[in-house]
């Protein structure tokens, strides 16, 4: 009766290993890729959509956002 060769299975053990570790490599670059996509992506989209509309149609907002935005600038750069 033949018994397997030890280095044979430490090699096979590393190639197991080497897959698996890949395998997970590339489900997680999948799903860092695809964060911004589907229906978050489009309720993100949509909103935005939204907020310009809203801004064009009421310039008194859109002045009070603007002053907003410069003075948040303004903070920033200070800090």
């Amino acid at each position: 009766m033949m018994f397997p060769d030890p280095a044979w299975q430490a090699q096979q053990r590393q190639h197991e290993q080497r897959r698996f570790r890949e395998m997970n490599e590339t489900s997680a670059r999948r799903r860092r890729s695809r964060s911004g996509t589907g229906l978050g992506g489009l309720l993100k989209f949509l909103l935005l959509v939204a907020v310009v509309v809203l801004l064009v149609k009421n310039p008194e907002l859109r002045t009070e956002a603007w002053t907003f935005a410069q003075h948040v600038w303004a903070d920033v750069r200070n800090a």
